[in-house]
């Protein structure tokens, strides 16, 4: 990977509106990359995207390719987790559509400008609970029986396969890839849920649970670690832990790929 102190160095993140996305923004324009960040906060975004939107993600990595035809990493770092179960723009259920399919989609449509940038860096954020995770290709979208639990576990375990997945797709581009987990993080991705939004309850999150700053260091660390020999996760401390046994399965990672790429509506 190339020095991130460069001004040549670009670095694409999404979800970088808050929590972990912005945090990881402000440490990459500390170490003095071009930061890229797409949200749906104008105010709060280098280009608007609804990551719920496959025609938005479409727009944004246009946009991308043009005002940056090279760029040397890519942050997919935005998560939802829904209580209820809701639709994306396109239909699909929100949390795999967010969580799993935007980056999915976003990664495909800039790998010209990746392997532009090479040598350049895919990191996917995921969750070291992912190994309680379970791809449920029967019903992938939580059509018969929704739990909001389980629909991010799933997406969180798609992360990894994808990560694996496009590591041996891209491999000799100049693309490198890596999944991190961050830690367990105070941020409001489980702002639905009434006993994270109580204020009485918030000192204790913040004493049980890691800040965006710490988890940041960790995806900011990511962006430049050396890939390790066999598939894994970086996490806190600059330490790689195995992935779960589920996600080393190739014929489940060929068969959630294809899935993927058909609900897309894309050949990846």
């Amino acid at each position: 990977m190339p020095d991130t102190g460069s001004s040549t160095y670009v670095c694409v993140i999404t979800g970088a509106s808050r929590g972990i996305g912005k945090a990881t923004a402000d440490e990459m324009t500390r170490r003095g990359a071009t930061v890229v960040t797409l949200g749906r906060d104008p105010a709060r975004s280098t280009i608007v995207c609804d990551l719920a939107s496959f025609a938005s993600i479409s727009a944004a990595a246009a946009e991308i390719g043009r005002r940056w035809p090279r760029i040397q990493l890519l942050v997919n770092n935005a998560g939802v987790q829904h209580l209820h179960r809701e639709v994306s723009a396109d239909g699909i259920e929100a949390t795999l559509a967010v969580n799993h399919l935007a980056p999915f989609l976003l990664t495909h449509l800039l790998l010209p400008t990746l392997r532009g940038g090479a040598p350049a860096r895919v990191v996917t954020v995921s969750s070291s609970l992912a190994r309680w995770g379970k791809i449920h290709f029967e019903d992938l979208e939580s059509k018969g029986r929704y739990n909001g639990t389980r629909a991010y576990l799933q997406s969180k375990l798609a992360n990894i396969m994808f990560s694996i997945s496009l590591a041996e797709r891209v491999a000799g581009s100049g693309v490198s890839v890596m999944c991190v987990y961050p830690g367990l993080v105070v941020t409001d991705l489980m702002r639905e849920r009434w006993w994270w939004r109580a204020g009485w309850l918030r000192p204790l999150w913040r004493a049980l649970f890691l800040s965006p700053n710490d988890a940041a260091t960790a995806v900011a660390g990511a962006a430049t670690a050396a890939a390790p020999a066999e598939p894994a996760c970086y996490t806190l401390g600059g330490r790689f832990v195995p992935v779960p046994q589920v996600a080393r399965d190739a014929d489940a990672r060929r068969r959630l790929w294809q899935m993927s790429e058909h609900l897309i509506g894309v050949d990846f």
